[in-house]
């Protein structure tokens, strides 16, 4: 405190720097829940600073593009200089349509800038979380009638909807991330730093239910009318049916923040575990020729259901 009744404030050093700070900058103080000061660069609250990253090696290059969408990189520049090559260039393209908002903006003959050209708050996070699993609910249900029928080509259908449940989700992190380090960023997202957390294991679970949906898909085809069983497949619906059930519901237990609702789906888990026992028992006793892949198909149903539990538990552990 100094003589004239006003308080100091150091800043780490290194902090500083890394802001581009300089004198006569001004700073804001905000504070939050739990007496949290929050510094801000004035000036900065719209967006972060627009970021650069430069790509110099071809090894893992759709990795390497994703890596710095997710860390919430606005420019990925890949420098291979002579090692740009068509099938380079083909790699980036494939690359990019698998991440939403990022464009191709520039091209010479070593080089290709990529721009994220969507702005981070322009799509609420939970609208999108909600996109999200209603693309992951539909892909479940008709991976089960897909199943039901023996329908290759619906089955198809599923798995070709997996990239854009993936484009979403990988739209989530990168939101996610921002938000963490840029408060004004979550505060146009609508979420509050503590949400965070639960968000982004939410739309990890709704991913992997639209994955589960595909591994269901990719089976289809690998049966017949000859190998499958009618009484099987019959009860391998109903334990989809109770799977979707329980997701379906802890779903709109955490659109609506509905405690109760989330506890009755946790106490579902014990049902849903017993009808996969009823299967894997029914599979011992018939010993199908496809037992192995039928047993697998019940696994992934199964696990589908266990997320949805999965989702009402970070509904009931957000009431403190």
């Amino acid at each position: 405190m100094s003589k004239g009744g006003s308080y100091l404030l150091s800043l780490p050093k290194g902090w500083v720097v890394r802001a581009g700070l300089k004198g006569g900058d001004v700073l804001k103080l905000e504070e939050g829940e739990g007496a949290v000061l929050t510094i801000r660069i004035e000036g900065t609250e719209g967006s972060e600073k627009g970021t650069t990253e430069v790509i110099r090696e071809a090894k893992g290059l759709e990795r390497q593009i994703r890596s710095n969408y997710l860390y919430g990189i606005d420019t990925i520049v890949i420098d291979l200089g002579k090692g740009m090559t068509p099938a380079i260039r083909d790699q980036i393209k494939a690359a990019i349509t698998k991440l939403i908002g990022l464009e191709v903006v520039e091209e010479d003959a070593g080089s290709v800038t990529v721009q994220c050209l969507l702005q981070p708050t322009s799509m609420p996070i939970k609208s999108t979380l909600r996109r999200a699993y209603t693309l992951a609910s539909n892909m479940h249900k008709e991976a089960e009638e897909a199943l039901s029928h023996l329908d290759a080509a619906l089955a198809e259908s599923v798995i070709k909807r997996d990239d854009e449940v993936d484009r979403l989700y990988f739209l989530m992190v990168r939101q996610l991330r921002l938000a963490l380090r840029n408060p004004t960023v979550a505060e146009k997202l609508g979420v509050s730093l503590p949400e965070c957390l639960d968000l982004r294991m939410a739309a990890k679970y709704v991913e992997t239910i639209a994955d589960f949906a595909v591994a269901v898909a990719t089976a289809v085809p690998k049966l017949s009318g000859r190998d499958a069983d009618r009484e099987i497949l019959k009860a391998l619906r109903g334990l989809s049916d109770s799977a979707y059930s329980i997701h379906a519901d802890a779903a709109q237990a955490l659109f609506k923040q509905d405690i109760k609702s989330a506890e009755g789906v946790m106490a579902r888990a014990g049902r849903l575990a017993d009808e996969l026992a009823a299967v894997n028992e029914m599979l011992t006793n018939k010993q199908p020729r496809v037992s192995p892949l039928l047993d697998s198909i019940a696994m992934y149903l199964y696990q589908t259901g266990a997320h949805g539990i999965d989702l009402a538990e970070l509904v009931s552990g957000a009431r403190g």
